[in-house]
C-alpha cells in the first residue's frame, strides 16, 4: 500500500502554515508541501502557497552535530551574498522557534534550473560542455572574490590556523560517526599534518562545490544560476574548493571537456591571481574530508528511517581514502 513518505513526518503542515501566516507569507492561502531530493545531511521540501514557491531546508531526523547552528550559518551566508554576482538562491525567512518543526529551518526561493550531471542533451556539444564547465569554475571564482569582512560574516570562520585544525576536526567528526575502520586513513592524516601550506589568503569557502551542488539554466548558454548546499561553508582556504571541484569534475568529465589545467587557469584569470603552484596538498585534504563526510552520511542513514540507506556513499568512502593514498605515493587501503 502507498502512504505518506516518512520524510513528510519532518514537516507539520499546520504548524508551518501558522508560522507562514505570522511572517506575512501568503497568509491564509492553501499550502502544498512535497519532499525534494537533494542534500544528504539535511532534508528539503518544496513549499507552494498562493503565487509563491519556496524550498524549506531543515536538518534530517538523525542530524549532524550542531545541525541547528548549521541552518543559521547557511542562512546568514546566503543573506550576505544578496546583491553580489554569486549565483545563489535568495533567502526568505529563518525560523529558530523549535515549537514549529522541532528544529531550526529556513525558506529560500526556488530557482529554476537543472543539475549539469548527467548533462542535459541540449548542452551535449563541445561548445556546450565548455560553457558549463567554465561557468562553474567562474562562479566559484566569483564566490571567492566576495569581501567576507564587509559582507558581515567575519565571525563565521577562523582562518588563522585553518589548516592546523583540519586533521583534528575531521578525525573527531569521524569518531563521532561511530562507523567502520577505514584502512590507510591514519597515513593520510599523518601526511597532511607534515605538509601544511605556509600561508593563504582566506575567502568564503563553499566546502562541497561540485556538479550536484549547482543548478544551471535549462537552456543554453550553460550558465550557473544557483550554488546550493552551503552546510560546509566557512571562511577558509579557497584552493581547497578549487582542488575539490577538479577532483570530482575531472574524472567524470574527462573526455571532450576542458582539462584540469584549463579549469585552473580560468579560475586564476577570474580572480586575477598569479601562478597557483602544486595543489597536491589540497587534493589530499579534499579526499580526506570527503571520506569523513560520506562515512557520517552513510552511518546516519543506517539509523534514520526517513532516509534511504546510503550504500553507494558508504562504498565511495573507500574510493576517497584510496585516492588520497595514491596522491601521497602510498599503496591503496588493500580493501
Amino acid at each position: 500500500m502507498g502512504g505518506v513518505p516518512l520524510s513528510m513526518e519532518l514537516v507539520d503542515a499546520g504548524a508551518l502554515a501558522q508560522w507562514l501566516d505570522a511572517q506575512g507569507l501568503e497568509p491564509g492561502r492553501p499550502l502544498a508541501i512535497e519532499p525534494l531530493t537533494g542534500g544528504s545531511s539535511n532534508a528539503m521540501f518544496v513549499v507552494e502557497r498562493g503565487e509563491a514557491r519556496w524550498v524549506l531546508r531543515r536538518p534530517a531526523r538523525v542530524a549532524i552535530e550542531r545541525a541547528n547552528e548549521g541552518m543559521r550559518r547557511e542562512f546568514r551566508i546566503l543573506a550576505a551574498l544578496s546583491g553580489t554576482d554569486v549565483p545563489h538562491p535568495e533567502v526568505v525567512a529563518l525560523c529558530d522557534d523549535h515549537d514549529v518543526l522541532g528544529c531550526t529551518f529556513y525558506l529560500m526561493q526556488r530557482v529554476r534550473g537543472v543539475n549539469p550531471f548527467p548533462l542535459p542533451a541540449v548542452f551535449d556539444s563541445e561548445a556546450g560542455r565548455a560553457e558549463v564547465a567554465y561557468s562553474m569554475v567562474e562562479a566559484l571564482g566569483r564566490l571567492h572574490s566576495v569581501n567576507w569582512r564587509t559582507a558581515g560574516i567575519g565571525d563565521l570562520g577562523h582562518p588563522e590556523g585553518f589548516h592546523q585544525r583540519q586533521v583534528d576536526r575531521w578525525s573527531r567528526q569521524l569518531a563521532s560517526s561511530e562507523g567502520r575502520e577505514l584502512p590507510g586513513i591514519e597515513k593520510v592524516m599523518a601526511w597532511l599534518e607534515s605538509h601544511l601550506p605556509d600561508d593563504f589568503v582566506p575567502t568564503i569557502m563553499h566546502g562541497d562545490f561540485h556538479m550536484l551542488n549547482v543548478l544551471i539554466a535549462p537552456e543554453p548558454p550553460g550558465r550557473v544560476v544557483a550554488i546550493l548546499d552551503w552546510e560546509t561553508a566557512t571562511i577558509g582556504d579557497p584552493l581547497l574548493d578549487l582542488a575539490g571541484f577538479c577532483e570530482v569534475w575531472c574524472p567524470v568529465a574527462n573526455v571532450g571537456w576542458p582539462s584540469r589545467a584549463e579549469l585552473v587557469e580560468r579560475y586564476r584569470c577570474v580572480r586575477g591571481l598569479g601562478a597557483l603552484g602544486d595543489l597536491t596538498y589540497y587534493e589530499v585534504l579534499y579526499n580526506f574530508r570527503l571520506a569523513v563526510l560520506l562515512e557520517g552520511i552513510y552511518q546516519r542513514s543506517l539509523r534514520d528511517p526517513t532516509r534511504p540507506d546510503q550504500v553507494d556513499m558508504g562504498e565511495r568512502v573507500f574510493h576517497n581514502v584510496d585516492r588520497a593514498l595514491a596522491l601521497i605515493g602510498e599503496g591503496g587501503s588493500g580493501r
